[in-house]
């Protein structure tokens, strides 16, 4: 898609019908992960069936890293690994978009598609975030650039996909300042308290941050927002690209009555710059 599209939820007109009934196509298949259906599959299967499973409890939401499937596919398989028996209604996304806005950015697309199929929009729950705060926009600014969702996408069709249907709802944070993190985590604290529901907020460390993560993983195993939003704004990207975001998880995790952040997987890119890096929140 070429140009970015900027859809008011309020506004009923013909284009935006239009948007609502597109499908997006993939645009990162052949670049970050294989587009052939086979050969995509057949990694995926093989990367899940390499990963261990470990006893985490009701997992209710996750922290991924994300990028090309040559540096993250082991861990965000021994991720999935984890919930492939589960089968939640709707798949929530909150990613970092790539270019600065002062929103929060929901897709009007009626699915995303990979070489894999099509996976559905949650259009009625996109509806109740716009409904619920202002700063919830549906839009696709941001999305061309953004691959964290796509990526992750084939890792669900092959693990919960094969239980039962799903839907997703990708939440795009044009920027993690306190009150956009604020408010998207009250919005969907409240929009999501009664969904079986499960949320994968998306963060790349930086690899310079691991003399401190240990202190980070105490401060998240507590699901303190205050603190873990202190150390956003403190560091910000010079830390890990989705600070804001682990907070917002963490505090929606709390309200769901999550009680255990575990460590499920950890590695550092080839380059030795980013610290990957997967946990579990669970009841």
């Amino acid at each position: 898609m070429s140009q970015t599209l900027f859809l008011q939820p309020q506004n009923q007109s013909e284009t935006m019908l239009t948007i609502f009934r597109t499908v997006r196509k993939p645009m990162f298949a052949g670049q970050l992960y294989p587009e052939q259906p086979e050969v995509l599959a057949d990694m995926v299967d093989k990367a899940l069936a390499s990963a261990s499973k470990e006893h985490f409890g009701e997992i209710k939401a996750m922290l991924l890293p994300y990028g090309a499937y040559s540096e993250v596919l082991p861990i965000l398989a021994k991720a999935y690994k984890q919930v492939e028996t589960m089968s939640p209604d709707l798949v929530v996304f909150i990613a970092p978009a790539v270019d600065t806005f002062h929103r929060i950015a929901m897709s009007g697309y009626s699915a995303f598609e990979t070489p894999l199929g099509k996976v559905e929009l949650s259009d009625y729950v996109r509806n109740e975030l716009c409904d619920e705060d202002d700063d919830f926009f549906i839009s696709e600014e941001g999305l061309p650039k953004g691959y964290s969702i796509e990526t992750q996408l084939p890792l669900l069709q092959r693990t919960i996909g094969k239980n039962a249907p799903f839907k997703i709802l990708p939440v795009l944070m044009g920027e993690q300042s306190v009150d956009l993190c604020d408010e998207t985590a009250a919005a969907l604290s409240e929009v999501l308290m009664s969904k079986n529901v499960l949320i994968i907020g998306h963060c790349n460390f930086s690899a310079t941050a691991q003399s401190e993560m240990q202190s980070y993983l105490k401060v998240l195993e507590k699901l303190d927002y205050d603190e873990l939003m202190r150390y956003a704004v403190l560091h910000g990207k010079a830390f890990g690209t989705g600070l804001g975001i682990a907070a917002i998880v963490a505090r929606v995790a709390k309200e769901l009555s999550v009680k255990c952040v575990t460590k499920i997987a950890e590695g550092l890119s080839p380059n030795r710059e980013n610290l990957y890096l997967a946990v579990a929140f669970s009841k």
